[in-house]
């Protein structure tokens, strides 16, 4: 990478990555309707990958119930490993940011590769972003591009952002 170009990239992408943590975001969350409620509870209990992903969301933020990270990654665990593509975003970034469990961005990278699996716009940048600064992957900024373009393919204003930076190369 140009040297002139490093510093600017590396402030652009450390500001991308944190919009991509937005998505863990309480205000996110109240938009999307996570309410804890008893029918949400009893259906998260039973197996239900989207209620037990919203029940993940009302305990990560705090929403009806006590604030608690650890249970809310906790359920989001449980909706990822049934292929819920938010829960295995989500997942990701408390794995890589150490909210609620030890930070290891080693697993961040492979939830935001089987989200990414599924088209899942942030977790494609995520996981370029993984590539582009080698955490959790090996550094390769030709992969990081790949996945930059993927999410730049689905008009993902952050993916585009993070491909023309790659451009000014």
């Amino acid at each position: 990478m140009n040297p002139m170009i490093r510093p600017r990239w590396m402030v652009a992408s450390g500001f991308a990555l944190v919009s991509a943590c937005g998505w863990l975001t309480e205000g996110w969350a109240q938009r999307a309707g996570a309410a804890f409620n008893d029918e949400l509870q009893a259906k998260a209990e039973s197996g239900d990958a989207d209620a037990q992903f919203q029940l993940g969301n009302c305990y990560f933020f705090g929403l009806g119930v006590p604030k608690k990270q650890i249970d809310g990654v906790k359920w989001y665990r449980k909706a990822a490993e049934q292929g819920h593509a938010e829960a295995q975003f989500n997942l990701g970034g408390c794995l890589y940011q150490g909210y609620g469990v030890e930070p290891n961005q080693v697993d961040a990278a492979r939830w935001w590769r089987k989200s990414a699996g599924q088209n899942f716009s942030p977790a494609l940048i995520s996981l370029g972003d993984c590539y582009l600064h080698g955490r959790g992957v090996e550094k390769d900024e030709k992969e990081a591009v790949r996945w930059f373009q993927m999410a730049a393919d689905q008009d993902y204003p952050p993916a585009l952002h993070r491909l023309g930076n790659c451009y000014l190369q």
